[in-house]
């Protein structure tokens, strides 16, 4: 399939998808038509870039999700290792969560007094 197609399949950009392409994480074969070279992207590339969008989703780095799916696949990485990296994203997002509860915490308070000033304002025209 072409670019196009794959774009409207995945939800991606033709500029994410040739970006990834140039980061390595999807291959794609040139096909000549005419004078013309176009890529031309596998239905397996589909499969591996809703993989990519999972993985950002859930906080890895291309560079990590780069490394899961060129070695996971070829057992590469023991499954000590990938206990390894699994614990260490759970690790990351712990401390990412801590750090969204403390701006909550923030927030929540600020907006109280936010209110608090607008109610205290709204009886004071009142009077």
């Amino acid at each position: 399939m072409l670019i196009g197609e794959l774009s409207k399949k995945t939800g991606l950009s033709k500029d994410t998808i040739r970006f990834y392409e140039k980061m390595g994480l999807i291959a794609a074969s040139d096909r000549r038509a005419g004078t013309r070279l176009y890529k031309e992207y596998n239905s397996e590339t589909v499969e591996r870039l809703l993989m990519i969008v999972q993985g950002k989703g859930l906080g890895f780095t291309l560079n990590e999700i780069k490394q899961l799916l060129n070695e996971w696949g070829s057992d590469a990485i023991s499954k000590r290792g990938q206990i390894k990296i699994v614990e260490r994203k759970i690790e990351e997002i712990v401390e990412k969560t801590r750090q969204l509860d403390v701006i909550k915490t923030y927030l929540v308070a600020k907006l109280g007094k936010l209110n608090e000033e607008v109610l205290s304002e709204s009886s004071n025209l009142t009077d």
